[in-house]
């Protein structure tokens, strides 16, 4: 019996001791697991942190990395302006510039742009970028009358992001190259541009919405809650901010010039992105093009005495092209409605000599835009049929002439090729869309138009109308296709037409008074859809409302696009309780496709200088080690 509980207890402690061995083994395999686990996890929070920096260093090149780049570009840019040199032969940047410029490039991001600290992290760690910039050269350069006032340069870079936590790192690298357009900028790059904005004389009220680039050189004018969206800067030291219902209770005034950015509680503008008082100031500079050469498919930018205006015409020019013969007397153009040709083929735009009753532009839907001039009782018909690149002109007396290609376009310069600019020499007394089909409600979005707002412009149009003298409007302006809704599923299901857009949207309209203002006339309609880019630059001229204070409420003036003019006209008058008592309520809205002159309305008036245009960042690889 003892013999037995020996053995017993001898396999009792062998079991014992098994099991310990036992618990040995998984504790130091559990210890190792969590040694390794707590490593992985380091990693992992290191690589984390590394794909951070890296995502940080995409949104600095996305959005910083023009800022940066301006003042290295355009110090090069004003140099090769003041030097009349010229685009076509000369590098805006000197090849003995380009290992310089690289550098500074690379130190400017280094410098500013080099770390995103662990406060940005959680804590868990930090993230440290490095930039090299190499390889800088001319991509590509405008040829002699082949189109464009852009060169484009080209550089390789490499971003680093090195991850941080604990004692782990991790990195990320990715490459790729820019893209850096210099060239003549167009005023269409801005949603308001103004060297007067009146605020002296009146402000934008509570109401009033801005969300793109916006700058006044002097005088801008605040009451109650206007929102801008993008940043805001004057070249004035300060604002005017109104108190019209006596709601401050500050002893200020109904007027005063404010170094701030509210007056509370009675005026406190949305400055979402932040302002800038004593900005350097924007010029609106002499126009750089000319729309009445490129009317006449002549070359916009012909620059022979090197001053950077274009050479004036001659009227002998405009004989020879409009085929006037005798070319004699101080006015030796008849009135009357040109379309630029050959005999066979369309090699300009529409000259018009002589004020307009009614310039009306319209869009087929099928793929044909319609203008129908009407001048001193005589009607031009021109249709433009993008399908069959043919147009077909129906003159006063019912004659049909039937030419090749279609005026549309920037103008090819110096080709004698078709462009999309309507020049008229004189007035434009109205300018029309087809009238609405039917009511527009108060409440409706700014996008898309409601469906009873017919579309001035076809798909395939780009369009700038300019007039010498004023030009009146009285209906919506708006495209067949909405910029804003090209990746609306619901939206493209609808207008087919829109769906097979190959490319970018490039339907556009600029309109430009040289001398006067553009006046929405009274008569037009209530909440009205301005669609493109207008511009009224002369001295003291503008955006107008006629009899803006008698003529009763409007509604909402919808402007989608820019708006670029030498003083602000008064649109509006507001009544108690801040609503519009008579004339309209503006909104400006942005078109992206505007920005940094990614797109322009053609021939649209440029600045005289060079300056940095655009920047494009492609990348290539990407890898972590």
């Amino acid at each position: 019996m003892r013999k037995k509980q020996g053995i017993a207890l001898v396999t009792a402690l062998v079991l014992m001791m098994v099991l310990v061995a036992v618990i040995a083994i998984l504790s130091v395999d559990t210890l190792s697991e969590i040694r390794q686990n707590k490593n992985n996890l380091v990693n992992s929070r290191a690589r984390n942190v590394a794909e951070a920096g890296a995502t940080y260093a995409g949104y600095v090149l996305d959005t910083q990395l023009f800022s940066e780049l301006k003042p290295i570009i355009d110090s090069y840019a004003t140099s090769f302006v003041v030097g009349g040199n010229d685009p076509t032969t000369d590098y805006v940047i000197p090849q003995d510039a380009w290992d310089s410029v690289a550098l500074q490039i690379k130190d400017a991001l280094n410098a500013n742009f080099s770390a995103l600290p662990s406060s940005q992290l959680a804590g868990v760690g930090d993230a440290s970028l490095s930039y090299d910039i190499r390889n800088f050269r001319i991509a590509s350069m405008p040829t002699a009358g082949g189109g464009g006032q852009f060169q484009t340069y080209t550089a390789e870079y490499r971003v680093v992001a090195t991850g941080t936590s604990g004692n782990n790192q991790r990195r990320i690298q990715e490459e790729g190259f820019l893209t850096i357009k210099v060239g003549r900028a167009s005023l269409s790059q801005w949603l308001f541009l103004v060297e007067d904005a009146g605020g002296d004389r009146g402000f934008f009220p509570t109401g009033s919405v801005f969300d793109g680039p916006v700058h006044a050189n002097s005088n801008w004018g605040f009451w109650g809650t206007p929102v801008f969206k993008g940043r805001i800067t004057a070249s004035d030291g300060g604002a005017w901010f109104w108190d019209i219902f006596n709601s401050c209770h500050d002893g200020l005034g109904v007027k005063e010039f404010l170094n701030a950015g509210s007056r509370p509680p009675c005026t406190e503008p949305v400055f979402e992105k932040g302002y800038d008082w004593n900005a350097p100031r924007v010029e609106l500079p002499t126009n750089a093009l000319s729309q009445e050469r490129a009317a006449l498919g002549l070359d916009p930018t012909e620059d022979n005495n090197g001053d950077g205006v274009p050479d004036p015409i001659t009227n002998a020019d405009r004989c020879a092209v409009l085929g006037i013969s005798p070319c004699a007397g101080s006015n030796p153009i008849p009135d009357g409605v040109y379309l630029i040709n050959d005999g066979s083929r369309v090699t300009g735009g529409i000259y018009i000599q002589g004020d307009v009753d009614e310039l009306y532009i319209a869009a087929g839907g099928d793929g044909t835009q319609t203008y129908r001039i009407t001048q001193a009782g005589r009607t031009w018909t021109i249709v433009v049929d993008y399908n069959t690149d043919t147009t077909q002109v129906t003159d006063p007396l019912g004659n049909v002439t039937n030419l090749l290609g279609v005026p549309n376009g920037p103008a090819p310069l110096g080709t004698g090729g078709p462009t999309g600019q309507i020049y008229v020499n004189g007035n434009v007394d109205a300018l029309r869309a087809p009238s609405r089909t039917g009511p527009v409600p108060t409440d409706s979005p700014d996008h898309p138009p409601p469906a009873t707002i017919p579309p001035a412009l076809s798909l395939e149009t780009q369009l700038n109308v300019t007039a010498v003298g004023g030009i009146g409007l009285f209906t919506d302006l708006v495209y067949e296709c909405d910029p804003t809704q090209m990746t609306n599923s619901s939206y493209l299901a609808t207008h087919p037409r829109c769906a097979s857009a190959s490319g970018p949207l490039r339907t556009v309209l600029g309109v430009f008074s040289e001398t006067d203002d553009i006046t929405i006339r009274v008569g037009a309609v209530d909440d009205i859809y301005l669609w493109g880019s207008y511009l009224s630059a002369a001295t003291g001229k503008g955006l107008a409302v006629e009899n803006y204070n008698t003529r009763g409420p409007q509604g909402k003036m919808r402007l989608f696009g820019g708006l670029i003019q030498w003083e602000d006209q008064l649109r509006g008058v507001i009544g108690s309780g801040g609503s519009v008592a008579s004339g309209y309520l503006e909104t400006f809205e942005y078109d992206r496709r505007f920005e940094n002159s990614r797109l322009t309305p053609p021939n649209f008036p440029t600045t005289r200088v060079f300056q940095l245009a655009d920047v494009g960042v492609t990348r290539l690889t990407y890898k972590e080690y």
